[in-house]
Protein backbone atom coordinates (compact mmCIF):
# COMPACT_ATOMS: atom_id res chain seq x y z
CA UNK A 1 0.00 0.00 0.00
CA UNK A 2 0.44 3.58 -0.39
CA UNK A 3 2.63 5.73 2.60
CA UNK A 4 0.16 6.93 4.75
CA UNK A 5 -0.61 10.23 3.74
CA UNK A 6 0.38 10.33 0.25
CA UNK A 7 -3.08 10.30 -1.66
CA UNK A 8 -3.33 13.34 0.38
CA UNK A 9 -0.24 14.82 -0.45
CA UNK A 10 -0.77 13.43 -4.45
CA UNK A 11 -3.96 15.53 -4.45
CA UNK A 12 -2.52 18.98 -3.22
CA UNK A 13 0.06 18.44 -5.76
CA UNK A 14 -2.13 17.52 -8.57
CA UNK A 15 -3.93 20.71 -8.08
CA UNK A 16 -1.43 22.98 -7.77
CA UNK A 17 -1.41 24.37 -11.17
CA UNK A 18 2.41 24.43 -12.54
CA UNK A 19 1.85 24.33 -16.33
CA UNK A 20 5.72 25.83 -17.51
CA UNK A 21 4.17 29.00 -17.77
CA UNK A 22 2.68 29.32 -14.48
CA UNK A 23 5.84 28.32 -12.68
CA UNK A 24 6.35 25.96 -10.00
CA UNK A 25 6.22 28.03 -6.57
CA UNK A 26 3.14 26.19 -5.04
CA UNK A 27 4.90 22.54 -5.50
CA UNK A 28 8.21 24.23 -4.35
CA UNK A 29 6.19 25.17 -1.01
CA UNK A 30 4.57 22.06 -0.69
CA UNK A 31 7.94 20.28 -1.11
CA UNK A 32 9.59 22.65 1.02
CA UNK A 33 7.59 22.10 3.88
CA UNK A 34 7.19 18.49 3.51
CA UNK A 35 10.96 18.06 3.35
CA UNK A 36 11.56 20.80 6.42
CA UNK A 37 8.60 18.24 8.59
CA UNK A 38 11.34 15.17 7.54
CA UNK A 39 14.20 16.94 8.91
CA UNK A 40 15.88 18.04 5.96
CA UNK A 41 17.94 21.59 4.90
CA UNK A 42 16.16 23.25 2.11
CA UNK A 43 17.77 26.06 -0.17
CA UNK A 44 15.33 27.89 -3.05
CA UNK A 45 16.54 29.32 -6.61
CA UNK A 46 14.18 31.49 -7.42
CA UNK A 47 13.64 33.38 -10.55
CA UNK A 48 11.32 35.57 -11.98
CA UNK A 49 9.04 35.36 -9.08
CA UNK A 50 6.85 31.77 -9.51
CA UNK A 51 9.38 30.17 -10.97
CA UNK A 52 11.39 28.11 -7.98
CA UNK A 53 13.95 25.07 -8.37
CA UNK A 54 14.33 23.39 -4.68
CA UNK A 55 16.77 21.59 -3.35
CA UNK A 56 16.92 19.28 0.03
CA UNK A 57 18.69 16.71 1.97
CA UNK A 58 21.38 15.45 4.02
CA UNK A 59 23.71 16.44 1.99
CA UNK A 60 24.13 19.47 3.52
CA UNK A 61 25.31 18.12 6.59
CA UNK A 62 27.09 15.07 5.30
CA UNK A 63 30.58 14.75 4.02
CA UNK A 64 32.07 12.59 1.83
CA UNK A 65 33.15 11.66 -1.58
CA UNK A 66 30.60 12.87 -5.17
CA UNK A 67 27.17 13.06 -3.81
CA UNK A 68 23.87 12.01 -5.25
CA UNK A 69 21.87 13.78 -6.83
CA UNK A 70 18.03 13.01 -7.14
CA UNK A 71 15.91 15.30 -9.34
CA UNK A 72 12.32 15.96 -10.65
CA UNK A 73 10.97 18.56 -12.58
CA UNK A 74 8.03 20.02 -10.97
CA UNK A 75 6.00 21.78 -14.34
CA UNK A 76 3.65 20.29 -16.82
CA UNK A 77 2.46 20.69 -20.22
CA UNK A 78 -0.75 22.31 -20.89
CA UNK A 79 -3.32 20.21 -20.61
CA UNK A 80 -4.92 20.52 -23.88
CA UNK A 81 -8.71 20.83 -24.57
CA UNK A 82 -10.19 20.55 -21.37
CA UNK A 83 -13.17 18.58 -23.29
CA UNK A 84 -11.34 15.86 -24.13
CA UNK A 85 -10.26 14.76 -20.26
CA UNK A 86 -13.16 12.40 -18.60
CA UNK A 87 -12.13 14.55 -15.11
CA UNK A 88 -10.58 18.10 -14.06
CA UNK A 89 -7.00 17.59 -14.68
CA UNK A 90 -6.19 19.21 -11.96
CA UNK A 91 -8.09 16.85 -9.72
CA UNK A 92 -6.33 13.66 -8.64
CA UNK A 93 -8.82 10.76 -9.57
CA UNK A 94 -9.00 7.52 -8.63
CA UNK A 95 -10.18 4.66 -10.99
CA UNK A 96 -9.57 1.16 -11.57
CA UNK A 97 -5.91 1.22 -9.44
CA UNK A 98 -5.15 3.50 -11.73
CA UNK A 99 -4.61 7.69 -10.44
CA UNK A 100 -5.39 10.53 -13.39
CA UNK A 101 -4.88 13.94 -13.46
CA UNK A 102 -1.79 16.37 -15.22
CA UNK A 103 1.43 15.56 -14.49
CA UNK A 104 0.32 12.25 -12.05
CA UNK A 105 3.06 10.40 -14.34
CA UNK A 106 5.37 13.20 -16.00
CA UNK A 107 6.46 13.66 -13.61
CA UNK A 108 5.25 15.21 -10.06
CA UNK A 109 4.46 11.86 -7.95
CA UNK A 110 7.79 11.12 -8.98
CA UNK A 111 8.38 14.08 -5.57
CA UNK A 112 6.34 12.16 -3.24
CA UNK A 113 7.95 8.95 -4.12
CA UNK A 114 11.64 10.11 -4.07
CA UNK A 115 10.55 12.08 -0.14
CA UNK A 116 9.37 9.21 1.25
CA UNK A 117 12.60 7.35 0.86
CA UNK A 118 14.52 9.88 2.02
CA UNK A 119 11.95 9.78 4.95
CA UNK A 120 12.84 5.90 5.57
CA UNK A 121 16.62 6.59 5.55
CA UNK A 122 16.28 9.89 7.68
CA UNK A 123 18.71 8.95 10.73
CA UNK A 124 20.83 6.13 9.21
CA UNK A 125 24.50 6.91 8.72
CA UNK A 126 25.23 7.76 5.25
CA UNK A 127 28.57 7.80 3.53
CA UNK A 128 27.75 9.77 0.90
CA UNK A 129 25.97 13.03 0.65
CA UNK A 130 22.60 12.79 -1.58
CA UNK A 131 20.33 15.83 -2.30
CA UNK A 132 16.17 15.73 -3.89
CA UNK A 133 15.97 18.79 -6.32
CA UNK A 134 12.62 19.76 -7.87
CA UNK A 135 13.03 21.87 -10.82
CA UNK A 136 10.69 24.38 -13.33
CA UNK A 137 10.79 24.49 -16.70
CA UNK A 138 11.77 21.54 -18.04
CA UNK A 139 8.77 21.52 -20.17
CA UNK A 140 10.34 24.60 -22.22
CA UNK A 141 13.88 24.15 -22.47
CA UNK A 142 15.70 22.18 -19.64
CA UNK A 143 14.96 25.89 -18.43
CA UNK A 144 15.42 24.92 -14.43
CA UNK A 145 17.87 22.55 -14.46
CA UNK A 146 19.89 24.62 -16.68
CA UNK A 147 19.78 27.13 -14.22
CA UNK A 148 21.01 24.65 -11.61
CA UNK A 149 23.75 23.56 -13.26
CA UNK A 150 25.09 26.72 -13.83
CA UNK A 151 24.83 28.18 -10.50
CA UNK A 152 27.25 28.58 -7.27
CA UNK A 153 24.92 25.98 -5.84
CA UNK A 154 25.43 23.20 -7.88
CA UNK A 155 29.09 23.77 -7.79
CA UNK A 156 28.53 23.84 -4.07
CA UNK A 157 26.85 20.30 -4.02
CA UNK A 158 28.97 18.90 -6.65
CA UNK A 159 26.96 15.93 -7.05
CA UNK A 160 28.87 13.07 -9.16
CA UNK A 161 25.49 10.72 -9.98
CA UNK A 162 22.04 11.75 -10.95
CA UNK A 163 19.07 9.78 -11.03
CA UNK A 164 16.28 12.11 -13.27
CA UNK A 165 12.71 11.42 -13.15
CA UNK A 166 10.67 11.06 -15.50
CA UNK A 167 8.57 7.92 -16.24
CA UNK A 168 9.91 4.82 -17.47
CA UNK A 169 7.94 2.28 -15.98
CA UNK A 170 10.95 1.78 -13.25
CA UNK A 171 13.59 0.46 -15.87
CA UNK A 172 16.97 2.22 -16.30
CA UNK A 173 17.31 4.98 -19.48
CA UNK A 174 20.29 5.47 -20.48
CA UNK A 175 20.87 7.14 -23.41
CA UNK A 176 18.24 9.80 -24.55
CA UNK A 177 17.64 11.54 -27.35
CA UNK A 178 18.60 15.45 -28.13
CA UNK A 179 15.84 18.36 -28.68
CA UNK A 180 15.74 21.33 -30.97
CA UNK A 181 13.29 23.68 -31.47
CA UNK A 182 12.81 26.75 -34.10
CA UNK A 183 9.69 29.39 -33.78
CA UNK A 184 9.72 30.57 -37.75
CA UNK A 185 7.74 33.95 -38.35
CA UNK A 186 7.00 34.43 -41.98
CA UNK A 187 5.75 38.14 -42.60
CA UNK A 188 3.89 38.74 -46.28
CA UNK A 189 4.61 42.12 -46.84
CA UNK A 190 2.00 42.49 -49.51
CA UNK A 191 -0.49 40.69 -48.14
CA UNK A 192 -4.11 41.98 -49.28
CA UNK A 193 -7.00 43.05 -46.85
CA UNK A 194 -10.01 41.10 -46.96
CA UNK A 195 -13.53 41.72 -46.09
CA UNK A 196 -16.01 40.35 -44.10
CA UNK A 197 -18.96 42.15 -44.99
CA UNK A 198 -21.51 39.87 -45.44
CA UNK A 199 -21.68 36.66 -43.95
CA UNK A 200 -19.49 37.19 -41.39
CA UNK A 201 -16.56 34.72 -40.94
CA UNK A 202 -16.24 31.22 -40.64
CA UNK A 203 -14.42 29.37 -37.78
CA UNK A 204 -12.97 25.87 -39.00
CA UNK A 205 -11.80 23.24 -36.36
CA UNK A 206 -9.46 20.47 -37.06
CA UNK A 207 -9.34 17.93 -34.93
CA UNK A 208 -6.30 15.16 -34.56
CA UNK A 209 -5.04 13.62 -32.12
CA UNK A 210 -2.09 14.47 -29.06
CA UNK A 211 0.77 12.40 -28.49
CA UNK A 212 4.13 13.35 -27.32
CA UNK A 213 6.23 14.93 -29.91
CA UNK A 214 8.97 12.46 -29.54
CA UNK A 215 6.47 9.45 -30.94
CA UNK A 216 4.76 11.65 -33.53
CA UNK A 217 3.39 8.45 -35.48
CA UNK A 218 1.27 7.86 -32.13
CA UNK A 219 -0.76 10.63 -33.24
CA UNK A 220 -2.17 13.21 -35.82
CA UNK A 221 -1.40 16.16 -36.24
CA UNK A 222 -4.06 18.42 -36.52
CA UNK A 223 -2.45 21.55 -37.71
CA UNK A 224 -1.43 19.65 -40.88
CA UNK A 225 -5.09 19.13 -41.78
CA UNK A 226 -5.71 22.46 -41.40
CA UNK A 227 -2.39 23.67 -44.09
CA UNK A 228 -3.52 21.12 -46.74
CA UNK A 229 -6.81 22.42 -46.28
CA UNK A 230 -5.43 25.66 -46.71
CA UNK A 231 -3.55 24.86 -49.96
CA UNK A 232 -6.55 22.65 -51.33
CA UNK A 233 -8.85 25.21 -51.57
CA UNK A 234 -7.13 28.52 -51.82
CA UNK A 235 -9.30 30.26 -49.63
CA UNK A 236 -8.26 33.62 -48.09
CA UNK A 237 -7.42 33.08 -44.58
CA UNK A 238 -8.33 35.83 -41.63
CA UNK A 239 -6.73 33.96 -38.73
CA UNK A 240 -4.89 30.57 -37.72
CA UNK A 241 -4.01 28.95 -34.17
CA UNK A 242 -3.25 25.74 -33.14
CA UNK A 243 -1.23 23.51 -30.78
CA UNK A 244 -0.38 23.44 -26.78
CA UNK A 245 3.44 23.33 -26.71
CA UNK A 246 6.50 22.57 -28.86
CA UNK A 247 6.22 18.91 -27.90
CA UNK A 248 2.78 17.76 -28.26
CA UNK A 249 1.35 16.69 -31.21
CA UNK A 250 -1.43 18.94 -31.83
CA UNK A 251 -5.08 17.95 -31.28
CA UNK A 252 -6.90 20.85 -32.70
CA UNK A 253 -6.16 23.90 -35.05
CA UNK A 254 -8.38 26.34 -35.55
CA UNK A 255 -8.51 28.56 -38.88
CA UNK A 256 -10.93 31.53 -39.66
CA UNK A 257 -12.06 32.63 -43.29
CA UNK A 258 -14.98 35.07 -44.80
CA UNK A 259 -17.87 33.14 -45.73
CA UNK A 260 -19.09 31.28 -47.40
CA UNK A 261 -15.61 29.46 -47.60
CA UNK A 262 -14.31 27.58 -50.75
CA UNK A 263 -13.69 23.68 -50.88
CA UNK A 264 -10.81 21.96 -49.92
CA UNK A 265 -9.63 18.37 -48.44
CA UNK A 266 -9.63 17.51 -45.66
CA UNK A 267 -13.16 18.59 -44.17
CA UNK A 268 -13.03 20.25 -41.07
CA UNK A 269 -14.05 18.40 -37.95
CA UNK A 270 -16.65 21.76 -36.55
CA UNK A 271 -17.52 25.04 -37.76
CA UNK A 272 -18.61 28.25 -36.50
CA UNK A 273 -19.95 31.61 -37.59
CA UNK A 274 -18.50 34.73 -35.73
CA UNK A 275 -19.51 38.53 -36.80
CA UNK A 276 -17.71 40.29 -39.24
CA UNK A 277 -14.49 42.48 -38.69
CA UNK A 278 -12.79 45.46 -40.20
CA UNK A 279 -10.67 43.99 -42.95
CA UNK A 280 -7.86 41.53 -41.81
CA UNK A 281 -4.82 40.71 -44.27
CA UNK A 282 -4.93 37.39 -46.02
CA UNK A 283 -2.86 35.04 -44.45
CA UNK A 284 -2.98 32.10 -47.08
CA UNK A 285 0.29 32.76 -48.55
CA UNK A 286 2.06 32.56 -45.50
CA UNK A 287 0.23 29.88 -44.53
CA UNK A 288 1.72 28.33 -47.68
CA UNK A 289 4.98 29.09 -47.23
CA UNK A 290 4.71 27.56 -43.33
CA UNK A 291 3.44 23.98 -45.25
CA UNK A 292 6.68 24.47 -47.33
CA UNK A 293 9.06 24.92 -44.32
CA UNK A 294 7.64 21.47 -42.33
CA UNK A 295 8.38 19.95 -45.19
CA UNK A 296 11.93 21.54 -45.60
CA UNK A 297 12.42 20.55 -41.99
CA UNK A 298 11.48 16.88 -42.36
CA UNK A 299 13.48 16.77 -45.21
CA UNK A 300 16.91 18.48 -43.35
CA UNK A 301 16.29 15.96 -40.33
CA UNK A 302 19.43 13.93 -40.28
CA UNK A 303 19.42 10.36 -41.20
CA UNK A 304 20.43 7.16 -39.25
CA UNK A 305 18.93 4.75 -37.20
CA UNK A 306 19.49 3.80 -33.47
CA UNK A 307 17.81 0.45 -32.77
CA UNK A 308 17.75 1.35 -28.93
CA UNK A 309 15.01 3.94 -29.47
CA UNK A 310 11.14 4.03 -30.75
CA UNK A 311 10.93 5.49 -33.46
CA UNK A 312 15.00 4.52 -34.04
CA UNK A 313 15.98 7.73 -35.81
CA UNK A 314 15.07 11.50 -35.73
CA UNK A 315 11.80 12.85 -36.03
CA UNK A 316 10.21 15.91 -36.11
CA UNK A 317 7.25 18.36 -36.55
CA UNK A 318 5.22 21.46 -36.71
CA UNK A 319 3.42 21.83 -33.38
CA UNK A 320 2.53 25.21 -32.84
CA UNK A 321 0.64 27.76 -35.06
CA UNK A 322 -0.02 31.60 -34.73
CA UNK A 323 -1.62 34.38 -36.17
CA UNK A 324 -0.06 37.82 -35.77
CA UNK A 325 -0.44 40.90 -37.77
CA UNK A 326 0.33 40.37 -41.86
CA UNK A 327 2.18 37.06 -40.28
CA UNK A 328 2.82 33.67 -39.55
CA UNK A 329 4.69 32.02 -36.97
CA UNK A 330 5.30 28.29 -36.32
CA UNK A 331 7.04 26.27 -34.59
CA UNK A 332 9.25 22.79 -35.88
CA UNK A 333 10.88 20.62 -33.11
CA UNK A 334 13.06 17.66 -34.11
CA UNK A 335 14.47 14.82 -31.44
CA UNK A 336 17.87 13.78 -32.16
CA UNK A 337 20.06 10.64 -31.73
CA UNK A 338 22.88 11.29 -29.23
CA UNK A 339 25.90 12.20 -31.62
CA UNK A 340 23.41 14.19 -33.79
CA UNK A 341 24.39 17.67 -34.03
CA UNK A 342 21.66 19.68 -32.92
CA UNK A 343 23.86 22.88 -33.70
CA UNK A 344 24.35 21.39 -36.93
CA UNK A 345 20.88 21.26 -38.18
CA UNK A 346 19.42 24.56 -37.08
CA UNK A 347 22.22 26.09 -39.27
CA UNK A 348 21.42 23.59 -42.06
CA UNK A 349 17.58 24.56 -42.27
CA UNK A 350 18.34 28.11 -41.50
CA UNK A 351 20.31 29.23 -44.80
CA UNK A 352 17.81 26.99 -46.58
CA UNK A 353 15.01 28.47 -45.39
CA UNK A 354 16.43 31.95 -46.27
CA UNK A 355 17.56 31.16 -49.57
CA UNK A 356 13.88 29.65 -50.27
CA UNK A 357 11.48 32.23 -49.20
CA UNK A 358 13.83 34.79 -51.19
CA UNK A 359 13.85 32.87 -54.26
CA UNK A 360 10.24 31.85 -54.30
CA UNK A 361 8.64 34.88 -52.05
CA UNK A 362 10.45 37.63 -55.02
CA UNK A 363 11.27 40.33 -52.03
CA UNK A 364 7.61 40.15 -50.78
CA UNK A 365 7.91 37.56 -47.76
CA UNK A 366 10.19 38.30 -44.82
CA UNK A 367 11.63 35.20 -42.51
CA UNK A 368 13.10 35.18 -38.61
CA UNK A 369 14.18 31.92 -37.82
CA UNK A 370 15.26 31.77 -33.63
CA UNK A 371 16.44 29.43 -31.78
CA UNK A 372 13.68 28.55 -28.56
CA UNK A 373 15.66 24.79 -27.74
CA UNK A 374 18.85 23.33 -28.30
CA UNK A 375 19.83 20.58 -26.65
CA UNK A 376 21.93 17.62 -27.46
CA UNK A 377 21.73 13.65 -26.53
CA UNK A 378 22.83 11.41 -23.82
CA UNK A 379 24.35 8.51 -23.51
CA UNK A 380 25.72 6.81 -21.10
CA UNK A 381 28.03 3.07 -21.14
CA UNK A 382 26.36 0.44 -19.57
CA UNK A 383 29.35 -0.62 -17.94
CA UNK A 384 29.57 2.75 -16.18
CA UNK A 385 29.08 2.49 -12.55
CA UNK A 386 25.79 4.17 -12.10
CA UNK A 387 24.33 1.65 -14.67
CA UNK A 388 25.53 -1.11 -12.69
CA UNK A 389 24.71 -0.41 -9.41
CA UNK A 390 20.99 0.58 -9.97
CA UNK A 391 20.90 -2.23 -12.26
CA UNK A 392 21.86 -4.42 -9.54
CA UNK A 393 19.24 -2.76 -7.37
CA UNK A 394 16.61 -3.12 -9.84
CA UNK A 395 17.56 -7.04 -9.95
CA UNK A 396 17.21 -7.05 -6.11
CA UNK A 397 13.51 -6.41 -6.20
CA UNK A 398 12.53 -8.10 -9.07
CA UNK A 399 12.70 -5.66 -11.91
CA UNK A 400 14.13 -5.70 -15.39
CA UNK A 401 17.92 -4.54 -14.94
CA UNK A 402 18.63 -4.12 -18.64
CA UNK A 403 19.39 -0.53 -19.71
CA UNK A 404 16.91 1.10 -22.14
CA UNK A 405 16.86 4.31 -24.31
CA UNK A 406 14.46 6.90 -24.10
CA UNK A 407 13.06 8.99 -27.24
CA UNK A 408 12.86 12.13 -25.62
CA UNK A 409 15.23 14.45 -24.12
CA UNK A 410 15.54 14.66 -20.52
CA UNK A 411 17.41 16.59 -17.42
CA UNK A 412 19.76 13.52 -17.75
CA UNK A 413 21.45 15.36 -20.58
CA UNK A 414 21.99 18.71 -18.73
CA UNK A 415 23.78 16.55 -15.93
CA UNK A 416 25.74 14.60 -18.00
CA UNK A 417 27.26 17.46 -19.74
CA UNK A 418 27.76 19.13 -16.64
CA UNK A 419 30.16 16.20 -15.98
CA UNK A 420 27.95 13.71 -13.96
CA UNK A 421 27.44 10.40 -14.40
CA UNK A 422 23.07 10.52 -14.96
CA UNK A 423 20.36 8.14 -15.44
CA UNK A 424 16.64 8.31 -16.16
CA UNK A 425 14.50 6.36 -13.65
CA UNK A 426 11.17 6.41 -13.06
CA UNK A 427 7.50 5.56 -12.23
CA UNK A 428 4.69 5.22 -14.81
CA UNK A 429 4.46 4.89 -18.64
CA UNK A 430 5.37 7.68 -21.34
CA UNK A 431 4.69 6.55 -24.68
CA UNK A 432 1.09 6.97 -25.36
CA UNK A 433 0.16 8.43 -22.00
CA UNK A 434 2.58 11.68 -21.35
CA UNK A 435 1.35 14.71 -22.80
CA UNK A 436 -2.48 13.37 -23.01
CA UNK A 437 -5.73 13.35 -22.02
CA UNK A 438 -6.87 11.65 -19.21
CA UNK A 439 -2.80 10.94 -17.95
CA UNK A 440 -2.57 8.22 -15.09
CA UNK A 441 -0.54 6.20 -13.40
CA UNK A 442 -0.87 2.49 -11.73
CA UNK A 443 -0.41 3.12 -8.20
CA UNK A 444 1.59 -0.26 -7.91
CA UNK A 445 4.21 1.58 -9.67
CA UNK A 446 4.60 4.36 -7.42
CA UNK A 447 4.78 1.85 -4.16
CA UNK A 448 7.28 0.15 -6.17
CA UNK A 449 9.10 3.66 -6.75
CA UNK A 450 9.15 4.22 -3.08
CA UNK A 451 10.73 0.58 -2.02
CA UNK A 452 13.41 1.03 -5.07
CA UNK A 453 14.25 4.71 -4.43
CA UNK A 454 14.89 3.34 -0.67
CA UNK A 455 17.08 0.59 -2.08
CA UNK A 456 19.00 3.45 -4.33
CA UNK A 457 19.63 5.45 -1.51
CA UNK A 458 21.03 2.66 0.60
CA UNK A 459 23.19 1.49 -2.23
CA UNK A 460 24.57 4.33 -3.85
CA UNK A 461 24.97 6.36 -0.28
CA UNK A 462 26.10 3.58 1.99
CA UNK A 463 22.91 4.54 4.23
CA UNK A 464 22.99 2.09 7.01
Amino acid sequence: MLPKGFLELARTLIGANTVSSQGTRQAADLLQALWEHAGLPVRRQVVEEVHVNILGGPGFEVTGEGGLLLVTHLDTVPPGPLERWHSDPWMLTERDGFLHGLGVADVKLDALCKAEAARRVQGRRARRPFWLLGTFGEEVGLRGSRHFAGSELFREVSPTQVLCGEPSELHIISAHKGYAVVRCTIRDRKARPVNSEGPGIEQLQFAGKAAHSSTPHLGDNAILKALEWVKTSGSPVLAARGGSGTNVVPASCILEVPAPREKGSPQPAATAFLPQRPPLANLWRALATASALEELWQRTLPGGSDARFDPPGAVGGLNVLESLEAAIAIQLDARLLPGQDPDALIARFTEQAQAWVRELGHGELDLEVSVERNAAGMSLPDDSALVKSVGAVLARHGLDPAPRAKPTSTEAGVFARAGCEAVVIGPGRSTGNAHTPDERIEMAQLEKACDLYESLLVELCACT
